[in-house]
């Protein structure tokens, strides 16, 4: 897109973000069957709502180095080990849709699974292995 094309679209937006929005919720709608908590609760806010929106369709739908497929699966993954259930099923769902097998969801969540406990404990046993270290003094 050259510079002026790219004005005139943030121009657009500057003048009636509320349309703006609303494409940008229509698109999700058609896309996912249907819009999240986070951007329906973003969405009140053009300010915050439109860049969320570009940034999240960049990394999930045009990602430069991997594929839509395995930029799901990582969401997957990363949802796993934080523990957002909501996220996950929204990823786990859209990682079928872009062609991700249940076998390939289970390995992901499994090496999430296996990551966030390797963290804890590293976390857990370094903070007990200080209290040893106190209390041999």
């Amino acid at each position: 897109m050259d510079r002026k094309a790219l004005l005139a679209k943030i121009e657009a937006f500057l003048q009636q973000p509320e349309a703006t929005v609303q494409a940008l919720l229509d698109m999700l709608q058609e896309q996912q069957g249907g819009v999240g908590l986070v951007p329906r609760i973003l969405s009140r806010r053009p300010e915050a709502f439109v860049p969320a929106a570009v940034q999240s369709r960049a990394l999930y739908q045009n990602p430069r180095a991997i594929n839509a497929k395995t930029a799901e699966l990582a969401a997957v993954a990363a949802s796993a080990a934080l523990m957002c259930e909501h996220c996950l099923e929204a990823h786990m769902r859209a990682a079928q849709r872009k062609g991700a097998s249940q076998d390939e969801i289970l390995d992901v969540i499994l090496v999430a699974g296996a990551i966030a406990e390797s963290s804890t404990l590293s976390v857990a046993l370094r903070k007990f292995r200080q209290m040893e270290r106190k209390l041999e003094q």
